[in-house]
C-alpha cells in the first residue's frame, strides 16, 4: 500500500486538470454541490491515513510545491514513538523468518490454535502476510499481541522495531503551520472499533480528539475522523458524531454527492500497482477497477 513520489506527482497533475482540489472542511458547506460552480469541475479532497513519516518525507514537499490541501488522519498514541501497527509487526516477523536459516525448523504445535493456523499458511511472503492478516484482524488487540509474541518466540526473532514509522509532533506542527495540511483522528490506538465495547470506543474517540486539541494542530470547530480499517456500523458512526467530530471517512470505494452521509463518506483507495500510469489512474477514479 504505497505510491511512489513520481507517481504521486502524476496523480496531482491529473487531479488539478479534471477536479477542484479542496480542503476536506469544504465538504461541510451548507450549499453542497457535486460541481464547483466557478469551473464546473467535480470537487476532490485528498486524504492520507496513519500518520506515516514517509508522508512528511515524500508527499508533503510535493503538496507544498503544488500548493494543494490534504488531510492526514493520526492514530495519536503512535505519533512520536517507535511503535508499530500489529500488521507491520507481523510483516516484519514474516520477512525475518523468510530470511532466517531457522525458518526451516518446525516447533511442536502450539496450544494456541491461531498460532498454528498462521504457521500452517503456505505460499510466498505476500500470500502468507495477506492470509495471516485475514486470520488475525477480527481478534481483539490483546489477542493479536499474544499471537505475535508467541510467533516471535517460536521463530527466535527479535520483536523490537528497526526503523521509525510515524511522524513526530514537531513534524506534524510544521505541516499544520503551512496552512495546507488538516489533521484528523484515526482513533488513539488504531484498534478496529467493531471489536470494542462501547466504553472502549468512547475512550478511543475522546482520547484522540483531546490529544489533537492539546497539541494545537486542529481547529476545534472542525475535526475529521477516519475509521481504522474502514470498519464501522450505524452505532459507531453515531458515537463518532456525538464525540464532537465533524465528519468521518470510510474505506468504501466510490464518489460522494450532496446527499451523502457525512459520517460514512466514501473514498477511492490509490495504490502504486493500480495507478502507475495516467490511464490506470483515470480508470481507478472513474470506478472501472
Amino acid at each position: 500500500m504505497y505510491v511512489r513520489p513520481e507517481t504521486f506527482q502524476n496523480h496531482l497533475h491529473f487531479l488539478k486538470k479534471y477536479f477542484t482540489i479542496v480542503p476536506i472542511q469544504d465538504l461541510l458547506l451548507e450549499d453542497k454541490k457535486p460541481l464547483d460552480g466557478s469551473n464546473n469541475k467535480p470537487q476532490c479532497a485528498l486524504t492520507f491515513d496513519d500518520g506515516w513519516y514517509d508522508f512528511y518525507e515524500y508527499a508533503f514537499p510535493i503538496v507544498k510545491d503544488h500548493q494543494i490541501p490534504a488531510t492526514v488522519f493520526l492514530p495519536t498514541d503512535f505519533m512520536g514513538t517507535s511503535r508499530l501497527f500489529w500488521t507491520d509487526h507481523l510483516a516484519d516477523l514474516l520477512i525475518q523468518r523468510e530470511n532466517s536459516e531457522k525458518s526451516a525448523s518446525k516447533p511442536s504445535p502450539s496450544p494456541n490454535s491461531i498460532v498454528n493456523d498462521v504457521e500452517a499458511i503456505q505460499g510466498n511472503y505476500e500470500a502468507k502476510l495477506e492470509k495471516s492478516i485475514a486470520i488475525l484482524k477480527s481478534l481483539r488487540d490483546e489477542e493479536i499481541e499474544e499471537v505475535l509474541s508467541e510467533l516471535s518466540s517460536r521463530w527466535s526473532i527479535d520483536p523490537a522495531p528497526h526503523n521509525r514509522g510515524f511522524l513526530t509532533w514537531e513534524e506534524i506542527n510544521e505541516m499544520y503551520e503551512s496552512g495546507l495540511i488538516t489533521f484528523g483522528s484515526h482513533t488513539a490506538s488504531h484498534k478496529i472499533l467493531t471489536t470494542l465495547t462501547d466504553n472502549e470506543i468512547e475512550d478511543e474517540l475522546t482520547k484522540s480528539r483531546d490529544k489533537l486539541i492539546s497539541e494545537n494542530i486542529v481547529d476545534t470547530a472542525f475535526i475529521p475522523f477516519c475509521y481504522p480499517n474502514g470498519n464501522y456500523n450505524e452505532k459507531i458512526a453515531r458515537m463518532v458524531k456525538e464525540a464532537g467530530y465533524s465528519l468521518a471517512v470510510s474505506t468504501k470505494n466510490g464518489w460522494n454527492n450532496a446527499e451523502s452521509d457525512l459520517f460514512t463518506l466514501r473514498r477511492i483507495g490509490i495504490h502504486q500497482d493500480m495507478t502507475s500510469t495516467k490511464a490506470m489512474f483515470g480508470c481507478r477514479i472513474a470506478g472501472i477497477f
